[in-house]
């Protein structure tokens, strides 16, 4: 009778030993999709922040284009361009709450190449760089004529 107690006790044992594994195999499951459903999380968040400042760059009053007070889609002054860079070296603090760790570059494409570099706010070890390039077109109202350029925007994250 004894021993008949004892092979309950044991196989009861060995069904809570087997319950605990697949437990433990569960929560170690379970672990591993919510860490990688974190990690799909914060890259969205990153994205986000990107695009969020790339719009805020590229719809600066101080470069856009503007004809009886009325804005130019995608364009930018040169003459504006040019203050724009010494302003926003100047104002780097204002700048910094817009557009965070990022580099704005204006390059003209044609007909002459030309760098501008509006705004450098750089990580030194930065894992993620988000870059966006905006095609625009460069108004010269000495000669009354557009250039076409690239607005390119780069997001720097830890």
């Amino acid at each position: 009778m004894s021993k008949k107690s004892q092979i309950q006790m044991g196989e009861s044992v060995a069904i809570l030993f087997i319950f605990f594994i697949l437990l433990v195999f569960g929560f170690v499951f379970y672990m591993n999709i919510l860490s990688s459903s974190t990690k799909v999380e914060v890259e969205e968040n990153i994205q986000l922040k990107a695009v969020g400042i790339t719009q805020k760059a590229s719809f600066l009053p101080e470069l856009q284009c503007s004809e009886d007070n009325v804005r130019i889609e995608n364009c930018i002054d040169i003459y504006k361009l040019d203050a724009a860079s010494d302003i926003m070296r100047q104002n780097r603090l204002y700048y910094f709450d817009l557009l965070e760790y990022s580099k704005l570059t204006v390059e003209r494409k044609f007909p002459q190449p030309k760098t501008w570099i509006l705004y450098n706010q750089t990580l030194g070890n930065y894992s993620n760089k988000l870059s966006t390039f905006i095609p625009v077109s460069l108004f010269n109202a000495t000669s009354q004529k557009y250039d076409f350029g690239i607005l390119k925007v780069e997001v720097f994250r830890k």
